[in-house]
């Protein structure tokens, strides 16, 4: 498969699922044109045949989300204490149930940033409504252990998620 036919078919999947990963569309185009040239310079290394390149691609803009998710995470440790005042005074632009979901979303790719890599990666697509072969090519493992690894990422998915914010927290 030639550069352009790969990006023209997978550049908007790809863009979809980093915005749903970070929660930002301008980084998720950023991290998405990243992936890409990743895929330009290491395209005659790649073996069309033998290497699924939209499993590569897949892998390489996960990888990359969730180090962007990891930044963020320092970066709120530092800015958390100063912006804590001015969301207590601010009044909710939205309503209470968007306030809660957008809540509950920061608090999900938290933990997320927290666990494996594959693990949450697992969990993510999955969310994103991959199929186990699609999930086996991604992350180059066989199609009858997809069933375990979720079943184990759910586990510490939802024990760290209790840990972190409470008993009767749910995702």
């Amino acid at each position: 498969m030639v550069f352009e036919e790969c990006f023209g078919r997978y550049w908007p999947p790809i863009v979809l699922l980093l915005v749903r990963l970070t929660g930002d569309a301008d980084e998720a185009e950023d991290l998405a044109l990243e992936t890409f040239y990743r895929l330009y310079q290491d395209l005659d290394r790649l073996k069309p045949g033998k290497d699924r390149l939209g499993g590569w691609l897949y892998r390489v803009a996960m990888n990359l989300g969730f180090n962007a998710l990891r930044g963020k995470k320092r970066r709120m440790r530092y800015e958390q204490d100063a912006g804590m005042e001015a969301i207590r005074s601010a009044a909710p632009a939205s309503p209470a149930q968007e306030t809660e979901a957008n809540e509950e979303k920061r608090q999900v790719r938290l933990v997320l940033a927290q666990m494996k890599p594959q693990s949450a990666q697992l969990l993510f697509l999955r969310s994103a409504g991959l199929s186990y072969r699609e999930l086996a090519d991604i992350c180059q493992v066989s199609i009858h252990s997809i069933g375990t690894l979720l079943s184990r990422a759910e586990q510490d998915f939802e024990k760290r998620y209790r840990a972190q914010f409470g008993e009767g927290s749910q995702a």
